[in-house]
C-alpha cells in the first residue's frame, strides 16, 4: 500500500513519486517517524501508565483536590508542583489564573510541548497561542492540557499539542 507523505519544510529537491516521498534517505524518514511516534506516545499516556509492571504504581486520582488550599498542601508533600499554564518565557503572567497544579511527572510532556512550540514561534509559524483546559468533575488540577498554536496567515490549521496529565 503506498501512501503520501509531508515534508515538516526542510526538503530540498524532493518531490512526490508513486506516493512516496524523497527528502533526504528513506532510512533517515523511517527513523524520523519511528522517533516522532514513540514521543507523540509517550506525551499521550498519562505519567502512572509508564510505570515498570509489579511496581507500586497507582492510578494518579486528583479528584478530591477541589482547593488551593488542598493543592498547595500536595505540593508540600511533593504530590503536586505549581505551574503556569501559559509559562514565563511566552509571555506569561504570574497571576492566580495562570496558575496551577500537575504532577511532578507531568513536567518533563510539558517542558518538551514548551520546546517544540517555542522552535514554532522561533521560524514564526505561530503567533498566537492559546491553553485550553480540561478538569474531571471539581478538581482544580487538569486532566489535560491542550496548546493551541495559530499562525498569521489564514486557511493555516492550528498546531495543536495535548499532554494528558491524570
Amino acid at each position: 500500500e503506498r501512501r503520501a507523505a509531508q515534508c515538516c519544510g526542510t526538503m530540498r529537491g524532493g518531490a512526490m513519486r508513486g506516493g512516496a516521498m524523497r527528502c533526504g534517505t528513506m532510512r533517515g524518514l523511517k527513523t524520523g517517524w519511528a522517533i516522532a511516534f514513540f514521543v507523540a506516545v509517550m506525551i499521550a499516556l498519562p505519567a502512572w501508565t509508564m510505570a515498570p509492571k509489579g511496581s507500586q504504581a497507582m492510578h494518579m486520582d486528583f479528584s478530591k483536590v477541589t482547593s488551593r488550599a488542598k493543592a498547595e498542601a500536595l505540593v508540600k508533600r511533593g504530590d503536586l508542583v505549581k505551574i503556569r499554564f501559559v509559562p514565563e518565557r511566552f509571555g506569561g503572567p504570574d497571576d492566580i489564573e495562570n496558575t496551577g497544579y500537575v504532577p511532578p511527572g507531568a513536567l518533563f510532556g510539558l517542558n518538551f510541548v514548551y520546546d517544540r512550540i517555542s522552535g514554532l514561534i522561533k521560524i514564526k509559524s505561530i503567533t498566537s497561542l492559546v491553553v485550553d483546559l480540561d478538569y474531571r468533575g471539581k478538581s482544580i488540577v487538569p486532566s489535560r492540557i491542550v496548546y493551541i498554536g495559530t499562525g498569521k496567515r489564514k486557511g493555516d490549521a492550528p498546531i495543536e499539542f495535548a499532554v494528558n496529565i491524570w
